[in-house]
C-alpha cells in the first residue's frame, strides 16, 4: 500500500508586504505548509512547534543570494530536513520543490510509514538520500498521527453507538484503554519536545 507523502500539499498563497528579512515570512510559511515540514511532512509540534522550526532557502541562499528573501523560495522545514539539505544543489536531477506535484509523485510512505521513492527514479533517491528521510524519526511520527486519528474515530464511534448495542459498546471500552495508554505516552511526547 502506498500513502502520499503529504497529507495536505502546500499553497503558496502569500501576496503580502516584501520583507527585507526572510524569518519574517515564517508564520505565513507555517500555514501554508500546514504546519508541516515541506519535505518529510512531519507536523511541527513534533520539534516544539514554530519555535523549533526553520526556514529552508530551497536554491541555498550560499548559491543563490538574491532568491534570500523571495517567498517563493522559502520551505517550513523541521530541523532534520534542513540541516541535511544545508546548502547541497544540482541543477539536474536534485531537489524537487514541495509545491511542485512532481514531489508527492516522486516520493511516498508504506504502509509502515517509512519514507521511499519510485524505483529506479534517480531523483527521488538524490533527494532521499540528502534529506535522510530513511530516518526512524519520520517513520514513528507518521505512525502517531496515524494512532492518534483513529483513536478520534473510534471516540466517535464509541460515543455515537450510545446503549442500543451493550456487546459492541464493551468491546469498544476495552480499545478505550488501550487508546488511553497511547493517548499518555502521545502527550508525553509532545510535553517533551
Amino acid at each position: 500500500m502506498r500513502y502520499s507523502i503529504q497529507e495536505k500539499k502546500p499553497e503558496r498563497d502569500y501576496s503580502g508586504t516584501e520583507y527585507s528579512t526572510y524569518g519574517r515570512y515564517k508564520p505565513f510559511l507555517r500555514e501554508d505548509f500546514n504546519k508541516r515540514c515541506g519535505y518529510c511532512d512531519g507536523l511541527d509540534i513534533y520539534t516544539g512547534g514554530s519555535r523549533g522550526f526553520q526556514i529552508d532557502h530551497f536554491k541555498p541562499k550560499k548559491l543563490f543570494p538574491d532568491l534570500e528573501t523571495t517567498y517563493d523560495n522559502l520551505v517550513y522545514s523541521c530541523p532534520y530536513c534542513n540541516r541535511s539539505k544545508w546548502d547541497y544543489w544540482r541543477e539536474d536531477k536534485g531537489f524537487i520543490d514541495p509545491y511542485n506535484d512532481l514531489y508527492g509523485a516522486t516520493l511516498y510512505r508504506n504502509e509502515k510509514g517509512q519514507i521511499l521513492y519510485n524505483d529506479d527514479c534517480e531523483q527521488g533517491e538524490y533527494i532521499h538520500k540528502k534529506l535522510k528521510l530513511n530516518l526512524r524519526r519520520h517513520e514513528l511520527i507518521w505512525i502517531i498521527e496515524k494512532l492518534k486519528k483513529q483513536s478520534d474515530e473510534l471516540d466517535f464511534f464509541s460515543d455515537s453507538l450510545g446503549e442500543n448495542h451493550p456487546e459492541e459498546v464493551a468491546i469498544l471500552r476495552e480499545f478505550k484503554k488501550v487508546q488511553k495508554e497511547i493517548k499518555k505516552y502521545t502527550n508525553l511526547f509532545y510535553d517533551e519536545v
